[in-house]
C-alpha cells in the first residue's frame, strides 16, 4: 500500500485482486478438469477398441492368435488401470476448484460493485478478510494443476475468450 493510498482504496485494490486470481485461477482448473475428462475418456476408450478388435481377430482366426491375444490383455490391462486410478475423479477434483473459485469471484464482484466512499469501513474490511480467507482455504484444499492450464486460461482471458 502506497502512503498516499487512503483505506477506501486499499480494501478496493485488495477485492479486486481477489477478484483477479479468482478469475485466472478458475479458468484454469476449467481448462486443466477439461483436458483431465477428455485424457480420461480416451485412456479407456481407445485400448477398449483395441481389446475388442484383438477378441474379434482371435475368434475369426484371423492372423497369430498369440500376438492378439496379447495384444487384447495389455489393452484391457491398461483400459481398467485408467478406470481404476480415476481420471473422472481428477476432472471432478478441478472442476470442482474452478467452480469455488468462480463463486469467490462473483462474491468479490458484488463487494465491488456495492462500495461507495460512504460505505462503512470496518464493515468492508471485515467482508474483505473474509473473502481473503476464504481464497485461502480454497487454495489449500486444491488439487494442484499444471502449469500449462494456467497459461492457456491466461491467454484466452487477455484475448476476451472466457471471464
Amino acid at each position: 500500500m502506497s502512503t498516499s493510498d487512503t483505506p477506501f482504496e486499499s480494501i478496493r485494490t485488495e477485492l479486486e485482486r481477489i477478484q483477479s486470481n479468482c478469475l485466472y485461477t478458475a479458468q484454469g482448473y476449467f481448462e486443466a478438469a477439461k483436458s483431465a475428462e477428455q485424457w480420461g475418456r480416451l485412456m479407456v476408450f481407445i485400448p477398449a477398441c483395441v481389446t475388442a478388435i484383438s477378441s474379434l481377430l482371435v475368434a475369426v482366426k484371423v492372423g497369430p492368435e498369440v500376438f492378439f491375444s496379447g495384444l487384447g490383455a495389455v489393452a484391457g490391462a491398461i483400459a481398467a488401470t485408467a478406470a481404476f486410478l480415476g481420471s473422472p475423479k481428477t476432472a471432478a477434483d478441478h472442476l470442482a476448484s474452478a467452480r469455488a473459485y468462480t463463486a469467490l469471484k462473483h462474491r468479490a464482484d458484488t463487494e465491488i460493485s456495492l462500495m461507495t466512499e460512504a460505505s462503512d469501513l470496518a464493515s468492508l474490511e471485515a467482508t474483505t478478510r473474509e473473502l481473503s480467507a476464504d481464497y485461502v482455504r480454497i487454495t489449500s484444499t486444491d488439487t494442484p494443476m499444471a502449469n500449462k492450464f494456467y497459461e492457456k486460461a491466461s491467454q484466452r482471458i487477455q484475448q476476451g475468450s472466457a471471464e
